[in-house]
């Protein structure tokens, strides 16, 4: 429990300011009053958590208190006394209820391998990473669930905490002959939080519900070097998903731009974003992507009015990358799009190579329609696994058969 709220303490209060109001709305008219002035309040502090400065201090200072004095209010009502409490350890527990998940805690001995795996440059010192994770985490969990009966080619969540956030735990693996890695044995998630996995999984979308889709491209960014393979990226997108959503949105080029962007994005539930990922270690809420006239950062991501988001398909370099000194807050780009309320996300760990990319894009969204014919954001980590799989066979570099990862539902 500890562990649990120990961490991602910025996205866990900004969440927070996000929370669903739907049952408060109905429980009558005292209900409905509180409800908008939550919203309200949080709308104001959301808009204020990088403007801190002393001039507006005592701002902050009262809306905090006005804040809480809301949320006090609304745990006095008939049902709503555990209101934005921390999730009892009953609440954490359905986290598995989707499959095993496992949480990872770093003991010292592995604090040297996060920085061996930082400056890793061949092939053999990869393949050794890897098997230093397999033989010392991953295989004992691994042997832990086949004892406890969990099949082949089930899913599986990894919950990494402190530098073992960096480690790329999906791939670990014997690399011998005639013995299996775990990606041969179980489909790998990851999620920053137990709490995150239940609220994303308590989401539902209808069945009925419109599905709108935005692909955005952009290879031809402000100051930033072209990315040829961008068109065809977002063609294949476009050839495979616009005959089967609702409404399909394609900006590219001068067209994506930063507002362009942000406009989409808050009428869409699907995206696709195919462009240079910039990770800022040092600021990562100024970590970006590139549009053509500049950057689309991270404290405007989460600024966002989102509409029941779903789904986001991040085809952008180091968009895992967060924090250099606090890994345990997990501020990077994919963290942004969940903690704004995306249920799933296809994020990357470092450089992706352009064809690959698109020869990935192509495999998963095959994989991610249902057999009614819409799209299942459940369906993701799966759909990635056999995308990669396929690409496992036309013999491209370990590091980019590794290199995306799924996080959520």
């Amino acid at each position: 429990m500890l562990v649990e709220q120990g961490r991602v303490v910025f996205w866990t209060q900004l969440t927070r300011f996000s929370t669903p109001l739907d049952e408060l709305s109905v429980s009558g008219d005292i209900g409905v009053a509180l409800a908008e002035e939550f919203k309200r309040l949080s709308f104001h502090l959301r808009n204020t958590f990088d403007q801190s400065t002393e001039d507006q201090s005592p701002q902050i200072e009262q809306l905090i208190m006005q804040w809480d004095d809301v949320v006090s209010r609304i745990r006095m009502l008939p049902d709503f006394s555990r209101f934005l409490l921390p999730p009892l350890f009953s609440d954490l527990q359905k986290a598995a209820e989707g499959g095993p998940t496992e949480v990872v805690d770093l003991s010292s001995e592995f604090q040297s391998l996060t920085k061996e795996f930082g400056s890793f440059d061949t092939k053999l010192q990869l393949v050794s990473i890897l098997r230093k994770i397999w033989h010392k985490v991953v295989g004992p969990v691994v042997q832990a669930l086949r004892v406890s009966n969990v099949r082949p080619n089930s899913r599986i969540w990894w919950c990494p905490t402190a530098e073992f956030a960096l480690l790329p735990l999906h791939a670990a693996g014997a690399y011998e002959k005639k013995r299996d890695s775990l990606s041969h044995i179980y489909i790998s998630s990851y999620t920053p939080t137990l709490a995150t996995l239940v609220r994303a999984r308590q989401q539902v979308s209808r069945d009925a519900s419109p599905q709108h889709f935005v692909a955005i491209g952009q290879g031809n960014p402000d100051g930033g070097r072209p990315l040829e393979c961008v068109a065809p990226e977002i063609a294949v997108v476009t050839k495979r998903l616009k005959p089967v959503v609702s409404s399909f949105t394609r900006l590219e080029d001068s067209d994506a731009t930063v507002k362009g962007a942000f406009d989409a994005l808050n009428r869409n539930q699907w995206l696709h974003l195919a462009c240079h990922g910039m990770p800022n270690r040092r600021q990562p809420f100024e970590s970006s992507f590139a549009m053509r006239d500049g950057p689309l950062m991270i404290k405007d991501i989460i600024r966002s009015n989102w509409q029941d988001p779903q789904f986001a398909f991040l085809s952008a370099c180091h968009t895992t990358v967060g924090d250099e000194k606090s890994h345990d807050e997990s501020i990077h780009l994919a963290a942004a799009m969940q903690f704004s309320g995306f249920r799933s996300v296809i994020g990357s760990m470092w450089s992706v190579d352009d064809e690959v990319a698109q020869e990935v894009v192509a495999g998963f969204y095959e994989n991610l329609i249902d057999d009614s014919g819409r799209l299942d954001c459940t369906r993701a980590a799966m759909a990635l696994h056999k995308a990669l799989k396929k690409l496992r066979r036309s013999g491209i570099p370990l590091e980019q058969q590794i290199v995306f990862v799924h996080i959520g539902v």
